[in-house]
């Protein structure tokens, strides 16, 4: 009986979402006749004129050569944008014919040297102790091997960097 109502409960609920898509669907546009076109014609008569140039002086004497070479002269300018120790970024712009012509962006990035791997020679004094040690440090461990003279034995030992600045 529960299975049954489900299908009911199922077929309802797709009987009014079709419902609802048919009231909110498009419906098509009203079939309107064609609106009646006038046409109205005439001619135009009127002799357009000649404009009337007005010359004028110039007050200075003007040199065009220059003007047309400084007009074709390429200028070059370089910037430095940024400047850091491992980083430097360089604009280079040339303009000419009053506008951009090229435009190029330098970056030298050098990454500093980090080196991870060391060999640590070292001695160790104490009460009771004499050592001298050899090691190998990687990253932030450091392996130690030596020979403690006062007490004639090896020593081996190990150590973890904490905190570093």
């Amino acid at each position: 009986m529960e299975k049954a109502s489900r299908y009911i409960l199922a077929a309802a609920l797709a009987a009014l979402a079709f419902g609802l898509g048919r009231c909110t669907a498009r419906r098509p546009a009203p079939i309107v006749p064609p609106a009646v076109t006038v046409e109205i014609t005439d001619t135009l008569v009127d002799v357009i004129g000649t404009p009337m140039v007005v010359e004028r002086t110039v007050p200075a004497r003007v040199d065009t050569a220059a003007i047309l070479a400084d007009y074709f002269n390429e200028r070059h300018y370089r910037d430095t944008i940024v400047e850091r120790p491992y980083l430097r970024v360089e604009l280079t712009d040339v303009v000419g014919q009053n506008r951009l012509l090229d435009r190029q962006v330098v970056v030298n990035y050098r990454q500093p040297v980090v080196r991870d791997n060391a060999l640590t020679l070292g001695a160790d004094l104490g009460r009771g102790l004499c050592a001298v040690v050899a090691g190998y440090r990687r990253r932030s461990w450091e392996f130690r091997a030596g020979y403690d003279f006062t007490n004639r034995t090896p020593v081996v030992g190990v150590q973890k960097t904490l905190w570093q600045w």
